[in-house]
């Protein structure tokens, strides 16, 4: 700022040194025409040059403040149209540079995923660049509030869970899980896992025959039939732990052809019915309290998770496995130009989103923040930034009236 203000007030006083001397060749010129004609062409030059200066020093300076203090209308334009020009500028920034089509052109030529991809698949690049980020990841994390980010967090993986198509996505792992080879592999342990809870379970299991045995009310009868409850219950549930048992040894035991033709059925009946129990049970589990808790759980960790590891890395205590993971994955992207590319066309399109949704919101903040400004400090700002060329404007006024007055100058010698 302060280089700027010294450069202005340099052009300023070489363009107002040049006005001075204008006005000493006229009042030199005045004096000697008369004795030598020659001086007529300098006095031409000078008062033309004087008129040329004087008015571009009263259109640079009518821009920004009242020209003499005089409240000459049209002049402090800045001052007095500062919320307009805060709209102007907001209105020109999103125009011509946030709209989709120019986001998308730029995106196109400087393709920085492309680039970045190749910077970082050098190992000491990606260390680089994760210890930078673990520099401003505390400070953000130390800015915002834990647990309004956790809610926030939450609530979006939320409204993301809603539009999953549970059903259909049961019905496709379901389809998968019947066509593996390595099925029954997977229901193996299962198997066994039950057959040695049904066998813990057995007492249980001959406890609520016998409450449930006929005639209970009858001594004689009803204790023989409670005993005969008993007794079969016992049986049948030692035959089914070892049936179980044998499946969980045994891959081609019938008893998984029996599971596998209940799950065929249990998949017909969602293809069929749409899987309309399954977006109910969604519905369910996400309006559960308990699943925004556990969500803003598991976001909290990730966070404390991420802050431990950013110090690590900060220190250089961490090792470099993060930069080696970064680099890789960098590396496969050089190496696999139609990901990249992918990649490439993914992130412009996210991005060419955000400034078409959110541009009239950046326009906002363009416009709030000029029309925020101090009138004062934006004609500061203005004037330390282009006051330097409008100075110029002042010089070259001064040099071209006074060509322009040696041009009218000879024409009149020449007519009259």
């Amino acid at each position: 700022m302060k280089s700027g203000q010294e450069k202005l007030r340099r052009m300023r006083a070489i363009a107002t040194g040049l006005l001075v001397v204008m006005v000493f060749l006229y009042a030199l010129s005045r004096s000697l025409q008369e004795a030598i004609p020659a001086w007529e062409w300098v006095r031409a030059f000078a008062e033309a040059a004087m008129v040329g200066a004087l008015a571009d020093w009263f259109a640079v300076t009518a821009l920004f403040r009242h020209p003499l203090g005089l409240p000459i209308p049209h002049t402090a334009i800045v001052r007095k149209e500062k919320k307009r020009i805060g709209n102007l500028v907001g209105q020109f920034v999103r125009g011509s540079f946030f709209t989709r089509e120019e986001v998308s052109r730029q995106w196109s030529e400087w393709q920085p995923v492309t680039r970045l991809a190749s910077w970082l698949q050098q190992e000491e690049n990606a260390e680089r660049a994760l210890q930078r980020l673990a520099g401003t990841l505390p400070v953000f994390m130390a800015r915002v509030d834990g647990g309004e980010l956790s809610r926030l967090g939450a609530g979006k993986i939320r409204e993301g869970l809603q539009g999953l198509p549970v059903g259909r996505l049961v019905t496709v792992l379901l389809q998968g899980f019947l066509r593996s080879p390595s099925r029954r592999e997977v229901l193996a342990p299962i198997l066994g896992r039950l057959s040695q809870t049904v066998t813990d379970n057995r007492d249980w299991v001959m406890d609520e025959a016998r409450k449930g045995a006929p005639m209970r009310g009858a001594k004689i009868l009803g204790a023989i039939t409670e005993v005969a409850a008993m007794a079969v219950s016992g049986k049948a549930v030692e035959k089914l732990a070892g049936e179980l048992a044998a499946a969980a040894k045994d891959e081609e035991h019938p008893l998984f052809e029996k599971i596998e033709e209940a799950l065929a059925q249990t998949l017909q009946e969602l293809e069929e019915g749409g899987g309309g129990e399954w977006e109910a049970f969604k519905e369910r589990v996400l309006a559960d309290p308990e699943t925004q808790a556990m969500l803003e759980d598991v976001i909290s960790g990730f966070g404390r998770y991420l802050l431990l590891e950013a110090k690590n890395l900060e220190e250089g205590t961490s090792s470099n496995h993060w930069a080696l993971f970064l680099a890789g994955v960098a590396h496969r992207l050089q190496s696999e130009p139609e990901k990249l590319r992918s990649l490439e066309n993914t992130v412009e399109e996210v991005v060419a989103r955000f400034f078409e949704r959110h541009g009239a919101g950046i326009e906002q903040i363009i416009s709030g923040t000029v029309d925020s400004w101090e009138a004062t400090d934006l004609i500061e700002r203005l004037e330390t930034q282009v006051g330097p060329d409008l100075q110029f404007i002042r010089i070259n006024g001064t040099l071209i009236g006074g060509c322009v007055g040696l041009l009218l100058h000879g024409l009149g010698l020449l007519i009259w």
